[in-house]
């Protein structure tokens, strides 16, 4: 699932009257590797459809045949700093072991039974839909530098955490506040339209976000690369940030397509 970043900032960003005259040192926006996009083969694009409608159905034999005996469990964390962790689940006597396993890749915390009881039920529908939104959200398929040889549901977009967690120090602001645009975006002078243009964002660069500075409504103070802050508009610029989700396929020993990976960023 594609992580924009609008709704996460703004809950964060304080509304009150914006402040001019910024200070703030210069730095050198941490570079961002473009991601590497694939076009799945034919007979992927066929398996992953039936595997969605295995999913949907709940059709326990058919999602069984679909996943991996062992599968590989990547899960990120919201700071840019914190490596993500990988691990192998499985084999299991039963699929609904691996399922209940995945649940826990899931970016978050599933629904319980209120009576305390067992929540297998739960965590295997939390994981269901997790397959779903992977096979549905409309991402470019891609590769994963932790996954060799996978075709995953997303492209990976690699970036270097020691430069990040410099400039988040240099900036004293978290690296969870990192973020790129995805075409380049204006930067204005004021948080009000037709303010003048100080600065334009650039893609394949991560930049940090001012939360020092006021800013009303929809819009957020940027760290801006030549030293001071501007400002931006959720409504007019969409914020990404570097974060993975979805699911990965590899080829079994039969030759067969399978679904190998689950990768999540717990939020």
């Amino acid at each position: 699932m594609r992580f924009a970043s609008a709704a996460v900032f703004a809950a964060l960003a304080v509304a009150a009257p914006a402040q001019t005259g910024l200070a703030g040192e210069p730095y050198t926006p941490a570079k961002l590797k473009p991601a590497e996009t694939i076009s799945p083969p034919a007979e992927l694009l066929d398996m992953a459809r039936r595997f969605l409608e295995a999913v949907q159905q709940g059709d326990g034999d058919l999602i069984d045949a679909a996943i991996a005996e062992k599968v590989t469990a990547i899960d990120g964390a919201l700071e840019l700093t914190v490596k993500r962790r990988k691990e192998v689940l499985g084999p299991y006597d039963r699929i609904e072991g691996m399922l209940v396993a995945l649940a826990n890749y899931i970016g978050g915390i599933y629904e319980q039974p209120a009576d305390g009881g067992d929540a297998t039920p739960f965590a295997i529908k939390a994981e269901r839909e997790y397959i779903v939104a992977s096979l549905t959200d409309g991402q470019s398929w891609g590769t994963d530098p932790m996954l060799k040889g996978a075709i995953c549901t997303y492209a990976y977009r690699s970036f270097d955490a020691a430069a990040v967690g410099s400039l988040s120090e240099k900036l004293k602001t978290a690296s969870s506040s990192f973020f790129y645009v995805d075409a380049p975006a204006a930067v204005l002078a004021e948080p009000k339209a037709g303010a003048a243009i100080v600065a334009t964002l650039g893609t394949d660069r991560l930049y940090g976000l001012d939360y020092e500075t006021d800013a009303p409504g929809r819009w957020i103070a940027v760290h801006l690369p030549e030293g001071g802050s501007g400002f931006i508009n959720f409504d007019e610029v969409e914020t990404q940030k570097p974060y993975a989700a979805g699911v990965c396929f590899s080829k079994g020993k039969d030759g067969k397509w399978v679904m190998s990976a689950q990768v999540s960023t717990s939020l």
